[in-house]
């Protein structure tokens, strides 16, 4: 099945990492590539890497977030379009070995930023094998992305801290 998790509400991640765990659960085999997601920052990286053993990993991407000023960086460079498409190419990959489950976290915001092409995203869709389950995170789901799916869950704000909080919260927002 194609699973789609979006919406502008926090959570699509956090979903989508709930799935793989419950998966790995029931002993499935499962992978998730992270797009646009560069940097040591990560909380989830911390707890993948003791269970690289049950859920395969990987992070691809260049550095967005200061974590130090609480700064994050908007603008696309070359290198962000190189990792996304080595990104990609890792779901490709992943999708010839099997796996019950892939993640592919933030592939939709990659494709909607300029980071990859539609197209790049079409082609690693008509690559799924039926058993695989792939999961899309991403906000601005384009029609003919939803016209795939079987399933689509819409994450809402429907109030942020961030109103109030200055900067990001470690172990909340990263």
């Amino acid at each position: 099945m194609l699973l789609i998790i979006t919406g502008n509400g926090k959570g699509k991640t956090t979903s989508a990492l709930g799935t793989a765990i419950r998966g790995i659960g029931w002993g499935l085999k499962v992978a998730i590539v992270f797009f646009d997601k560069g940097g040591s920052h990560y909380g989830e990286q911390h707890i993948l890497e003791l269970l690289q053993e049950k859920i395969e990993s990987h992070r691809y991407g260049m550095e967005r977030f200061n974590e130090a000023n609480q700064t994050f960086r908007f603008e696309n460079s070359a290198e962000d379009v190189k990792e996304a498409e080595r990104a990609n190419q890792k779901v490709m990959q992943l999708l010839e070995g099997h796996y019950n489950i892939i993640v592919a976290d933030e592939i939709i915001n990659a494709m909607n930023l300029g980071l990859l092409k539609e197209e790049q995203v079409k082609e690693t869709l008509a690559k799924r094998p039926v058993e695989t389950h792939l999961i899309l995170t991403g906000r601005n789901v384009p029609d003919w992305l939803g016209d795939q799916a079987d399933l689509i869950s819409e994450v809402k704000e429907v109030k942020h801290y961030y109103k109030k909080v200055k900067g990001a919260i470690k172990g909340i927002d990263y």
